[in-house]
This record gives structure tokens, sequence and C-alpha cells, in this order.
């Protein structure tokens, strides 16, 4: 055992009799599960360089729906991180659904239930509307292509 000293002990501070191998391992793995929490970044988020991903369709979604307004560098960046994150959010809960039945691929029916579960009330009927004309019109238009 240490000695009371007056000054607080930190783990490199502790005596070298201790075993900590075992330990270090699943403090390890704690400490890289929680880093997946709210804390992570996405790359591209909070800065400039928002060339790519959702930010050129945000102006023309926008315009449909107030003619006239447009967003600040800062608040594409803002969109851009919100959508990344509920996108991330989606994902870990289909994925979450497709352990949960057995499976490694997560179907579009595990998009659709994930939604439902993370987006609330209208916000989550209306999504699940949009990504299920979306899955249609892919697939219609798979069939045409094969047809030709």
């Amino acid at each position: 055992m240490a000695e009371p000293s007056s000054k607080p002990t930190s783990e490199e501070d502790q005596s070298p009799q201790e075993p900590k191998e075992a330990s270090s391992a699943t403090a390890q793995k704690q400490e890289k599960r929680g880093r997946r929490g709210s804390g992570r970044h996405h790359a591209g988020c909070g800065g400039d360089s928002f060339q790519d991903g959702f930010v050129t369709y945000f102006p023309s979604a926008l315009n449909q729906v107030h003619q006239g307004l447009s967003l600040s560098p800062e608040a594409l960046s803002v969109m851009e991180c919100m959508i990344r994150d509920i996108l991330d959010r989606i994902a870990t809960e289909a994925g979450q659904l497709a352990r949960y039945a057995k499976r490694v691929t997560i179907t579009p029916w595990d998009i659709q239930i994930a939604v439902r579960l993370l987006l609330p009330g209208k916000t989550g009927k209306c999504a699940e509307l949009q990504g299920t004309n979306a899955v249609l019109r892919t697939s219609l238009c798979a069939l045409w292509k094969q047809r030709k």
C-alpha cells in the first residue's frame, strides 16, 4: 500500500508494486469507447473548407422555402455539422438494429426504423416519407435501365 503523503498522487506517481497490466487494457478500451460520444468531431465541420458535402444543397433548399434569404458561412458550417451528426446517429442506430437482428447488412428497413426512433413527430414522418420515395425512385430507375 502507498504511504500517505501531503501531495495528491496521480497514476504516474503510483508505486510499481501494484499490478496495472490487466486493468490498463480495460481502461484503454473504455477510453476509446468514451471518445465516440458527443465530443466526436467530423472532418470539415467548423472550418472554412466545406466545398464538398451538403453545403452545396442548402441554398437551393432554402430558396424553395424562402426566396431571397441566404445563409452566412457560419450558418452553413453549423448546418453541415448538424446534418453529419444526424446521419451519424441514424447510421449508428441502424447498425445496432441490424446487429440485434443478427445481420451484417443494414437494410432500408433498418434506416427507416432508425429515423422513426431518432426524429420526433412530424419530422420523423416527413423524413420517412422522403426516404421511402427516394428508395422507390432509385429502384424504379434501376429497373427501367435493365429493360433498355
